[in-house]
């Protein structure tokens, strides 16, 4: 497939755009924050559980997976670190959390875009292609809920899929140049970011909701939040 990089680029743009067109328009219902956060993190435990661990243990095993989450919790400590002098209460608590979803769903698309670029030669990479789309909407509802909170406007979604889908642009050339010959190390890449993206849930999304309601009560929109997303990937 010519041009992977590109494709794989412009499709995840698009996923992440509509995705950010959803949370847009489904911003009139943001007012309670313990549901919208406890939904987002639900969605976001959702798309781990169903889609991207076990894609991260098919590729390798399970001591490589432990070793990439583990590696990407250290991580998380250290972009928090980073990023925690510039939160206030309020909203900056929104941009906060939206920063960090930037940088853990970028690390996400990185060995994204090298499997894709990798089998774009085969019918793999022509399969892999709408579920590349398919699977950036609901990281697209859970990156720009917390942004458009903080009062970002929609004109920001444009430029934010594109930083974003960047990653998945240098992953997909490389994966073009190089070939899929270990792909251990694209699991690491992945299990990497599936820690540093649980720990943003648990630490910032799942923590704020429960300052704002019950345990009990943002455990059950969590909950409904992935069976949402068990229920997406099943019908796509």
């Amino acid at each position: 497939m010519a041009f992977a990089w590109l494709i794989g680029f412009c499709a995840t743009t698009v996923g992440l755009g509509v995705g950010g067109g959803i949370a847009w328009f489904l911003r009139g219902f943001q007012r309670s924050l313990a549901t919208i956060y406890a939904l987002c993190g639900g969605l976001i435990a959702g798309l781990i559980g169903f889609e991207i661990a076990p894609e991260a243990i098919q590729l390798g095993d399970w001591i490589i997976f432990t070793l990439g989450v583990l590696s990407g919790v250290l991580l998380f400590e250290l972009l928090h670190k980073a990023f925690h002098h510039k939160v206030n209460q309020g909203k900056g608590l929104f941009l906060h959390t939206g920063l960090l979803l930037i940088v853990g769903i970028s690390l996400h698309n990185l060995p994204m875009g090298f499997i894709f670029g990798s089998t774009s030669h085969s019918m793999i990479g022509a399969s892999i292609l709408p579920a590349l789309i398919l699977h950036n909407i609901p990281e697209g509802i859970i990156l720009f809920t917390p942004l458009f909170l903080f009062g970002i406007g929609f004109y920001h979604v444009v430029w934010i899929s594109i930083i974003v889908a960047f990653p998945v642009a240098v992953g997909a050339f490389f994966g073009s140049v190089i070939g899929m010959d270990n792909p251990l190390v694209v699991s690491f890449f992945i299990s990497l970011a599936i820690g540093t993206i649980l720990m943003i849930t648990i630490r910032e999304i799942l923590a704020e909701s429960t300052r704002h309601s019950s345990m009990l009560y943002c455990l059950l929109i969590a909950l409904m939040g992935s069976a949402l997303i068990g229920i997406y990937f099943e019908l796509i």
